[in-house]
């Protein structure tokens, strides 16, 4: 059980044991659902800030998007702006009360069940719909089992949804099904709607026994007739999607108009003093038109925004939009309910279209919201922004039922612990080094991992990576920095394209072709191509977008060699946003369109760095302080056994362990103001430097050695008499080899390495 389920959990308790308390029926606002929430369970604000102080979303958030859970699970009814159980809800909170967790488990596995049976639900109310008008009732169970439901789950989801008609399926005998367990005023409000439905049977009816006309019940078989062969969701083609709408406007002294003009006139407006002859449903091309000549003082972007503004308020947005504005930190929401006009104010013209303001008296703060809604609400320079991704959390907040999936709805990702299993394909002994990786992380989603060469840190980085993501390779992406990589290569840059050229026809009719000189239907050159620069994203931004999008995955990006790039000119802006992770920024190309851009918490960022290389600068202060470092050295653990450890593993010798011992000791002998001076393992943990009789003596020739002439470049070292092989067996006491034949120089060549390439 994580964390975000144990406070999730306590939190779906609390609010429905105050809703329980309530008498049967009776509801409250949310608002003071919460208030309630926390004085029954005060320290449930303050776990879940100690929890998770980086993560913007608050626990009385996360309590409206579980409310979803609840609704189609059939035991929260959401009406006005009012919560209140349903008779299922009442039951369900009697059978889990003092257990928070199985209540919820219990809510997620009956949110499963309706969204896995959606198509049946959806049709099961369009049964329903049909049969006020038609006079007639059905039995829940032959409901069910005409659409392929189980009948439990959808009696208690028509309790909470409540389509047309929903108060016609019955019980067997017309009956309001006992199961519910309904209070008296309950059940006098179905007797009304069974009146109203023309078949009440007030003989067989009484105080606790409310039954419809026998008479007017449609048989199982007739309802067979009704229901398609495949059930399927689909969107009629008359009705689009619903939007959501960021709006601002101010009066001529600066004030925000939802405090005067659109909170008392129910409205909101878009100025426009200079735009005559526009109506809704115009046309985008024609809008741009009447801006261009209207609108000569404003540049060209200005003109392209302001275009832009007046078509999709004429034309995009339409009745049952939802819009949004905002006065400071108070976030206000409403729903659009007219069409638009042209009309005149204090402050001369204006585009206006009728609103209904939903929370005038109770506004929304930015901490209400999900993270990514801060964004473009933070930006004061937005005007018209479509945010129609989060129509579904806009629609949680209103308290409707979310046609759409709500952004903020899905629990945001956690680190996984280390297993032993990561540990042993890294050939550490235990996972301790490991975990204070993933401690690190939790905190602080960047670390670098540094060493000398040879110690595994690419090879571990990835290791690490694919654990956080679970396995999931389209989440983790690799990249090396060097002195040339830049922002443009790294986050986003215009790039060049060519673009084929027709040919012209000249004056004369003839095409170019023909005036070139070849031979008669021979070309001697391409027809050409031009240059366009598109705006290209690098592989933080594709992965920062991928992580937003997925808030529930871990996605890790490995920087290789990290200190080998100009960090400063390759991260820009982004420095600030590895350290305040809740922030936004605006992006250098704007590609960002006023919504300002972030990196997700679930973005984590691995670097690799080699501390024995003098030719490349070490991070800056400021770097520093936003990383969190692990360092890999062939003399502390984990990497200290890593090689004895492997060797024993694949049943080889000790002896290239104990030579490494014996190299790094002459070294440290030679270097003792320098630890980072050192070799690591990864050299001697590849199959073939062991099995072939050559093996180690080409190790040392070819990547020891000369590794150390750069270490002691300007020394008056001689290196090969000083750290030889043959020198350092003699030392220990070790004879020469005699491994195994081979078939040739290249035998064992290609064998999988158990560890990365030596660093």
């Amino acid at each position: 059980m994580t964390m975000v389920f144990e406070l999730n959990a306590r939190a779906v308790h609390g609010a429905m044991q105050v809703l329980a308390k309530l008498p049967k029926g009776h509801g409250l606002a949310f608002r003071e659902v919460w208030e309630r929430v926390q004085e029954l369970d005060p320290s449930l604000n303050v776990d879940w800030e100690e929890a998770f102080p980086d993560l913007s979303t608050t626990i009385r958030t996360k309590l409206r998007y579980e409310s979803i859970n609840l609704g189609k699970a059939g035991w929260l009814r959401k009406t006005g702006r009012t919560w209140r159980l349903t008779g299922p809800g009442r039951q369900a909170f009697l059978a889990y009360e003092g257990d928070p967790a199985a209540l919820l488990t219990r809510a997620y596995e009956r949110y499963g069940y309706w969204s896995t049976e959606r198509a049946a639900f959806d049709r099961a109310a369009e049964i329903l719909e049909t049969l006020p008008d038609a006079n007639q009732w059905v039995e829940i169970a032959d409901l069910a089992g005409a659409v392929g439901l189980d009948e439990e789950p959808l009696r208690a989801w028509l309790q909470s949804h409540r389509p047309t008609g929903w108060h016609l399926a019955l019980g067997s005998d017309g009956e309001v099904p006992e199961q519910l367990r309904l209070a008296e005023g309950e059940y006098d409000e179905w007797r009304t709607l069974l009146e109203e439905s023309r078949v009440y049977d007030p003989a067989a009816s009484g105080a606790h026994a409310v039954r419809a006309l026998l008479t007017k019940r449609v048989r199982g078989e007739e309802l067979q007739d009704l229901v398609p062969q495949e059930l399927q969701v689909a969107v009629p083609e008359d009705k689009p999607r619903r939007r959501a709408w960021l709006i601002r406007g101010t009066d001529g002294r600066g004030a925000t108009l939802i405090r005067s003009l659109w909170r008392e006139k129910g409205v909101c407006t878009l100025s426009a003093d200079r735009l005559p002859g526009l109506a809704e449903g115009d046309e985008p091309d024609h809008v741009r038109q009447v801006v261009d000549l209207y609108y000569t003082d404003l540049s060209q972007s200005r003109r392209t925004e302001t275009a832009t503004a007046f078509y999709a308020f004429l034309s995009r947005m339409r009745e049952g939009d939802i819009v949004v504005t905002t006065d400071g930190d108070q976030i206000y929401l409403g729903e659009v309910n007219g069409p638009a006009v042209s009309t005149v104010t204090g402050d001369g013209t204006v585009l206006q279209r009728a609103v209904d303001w939903n929370n005038l008296d109770t506004p929304l703060t930015m901490d209400d919201l999900p993270e990514g809604l801060a964004g473009p609400l933070g930006n004061p320079n937005s005007g018209l922004l479509e945010l129609s991704e989060f129509t579904g959390d806009l629609e949680v907040f209103l308290d409707e039922d979310p046609e759409q999936a709500p952004t903020g709805a899905v629990d945001a990702a956690e680190l996984p612990d280390v297993t032993q299993e990561l540990a042993d394909e890294l050939t550490m002994r235990d996972t301790e080094w490991l975990q204070d990786c993933v401690e690190l992380l939790r905190d602080r989603p960047q670390l670098i991992l540094h060493g000398p060469p040879g110690t595994g840190k690419t090879f571990a980085a990835l290791a690490l990576a694919r654990h956080l993501t679970a396995g999931q390779s389209a989440n983790v992406q690799l990249v090396q920095f060097h002195p040339a990589y830049s922002y443009e290569d790294f986050f986003e840059g215009f790039r060049p394209r060519a673009v084929p050229l027709a040919p012209e026809e000249t004056k004369s009719g003839s095409s170019p072709k023909a005036m070139m000189g070849g031979p008669a239907g021979k070309d001697l050159s391409d027809t050409g191509s031009g240059i366009v620069f598109d705006l290209v994203p690098g592989p933080l931004k594709n992965l920062a977008e991928k992580a937003d999008d997925n808030p529930a995955e871990t996605f890790v990006l490995v920087i290789d060699e990290i200190n080998r790039g100009h960090l400063a000119k390759v991260f820009g802006e982004l420095y600030f946003l590895l350290e305040y992770r809740r922030e936004f920024v605006h992006l250098l190309y704007g590609s960002d369109k006023g919504r300002r851009f972030r990196l997700p918490r679930n973005l984590v960022i691995l670097g690799t760095m080699n501390t024995t290389d003098r030719s490349i600068a070490l991070m800056d202060a400021a770097m520093r302080r936003r990383f969190s470092f692990m360092e890999l050295h062939p003399s502390e653990r984990p990497v200290d056994t890593v090689l004895a450890d492997w060797l024993k593993k694949k049943k080889f010798p000790q002896d290239a362990a104990r030579l490494l011992d014996a190299l790094n000791k002459r070294i440290e002998r030679a270097r003792l103001d320098d630890r980072d001076f050192r070799i690591g393992p990864s050299y001697f943990m590849r199959t073939p430097v062991h099995t072939h009789p050559k093996g180690l003596d080409r190790v040392w020739r070819h990547q020891i050695l000369p590794l150390l002439k750069e270490l002691h470049w300007g020394d008056d070292v001689d290196v090969s008499s000083e750290y030889g092989l043959e020198g350092l067996r003699e030392e220990l006491g070790l004879g020469t080899p005699t491994g195994p034949p081979a078939a040739d120089e290249g035998a064992g060549e290609g064998v999988p390495a158990a560890r990365g390439a030596a660093e």
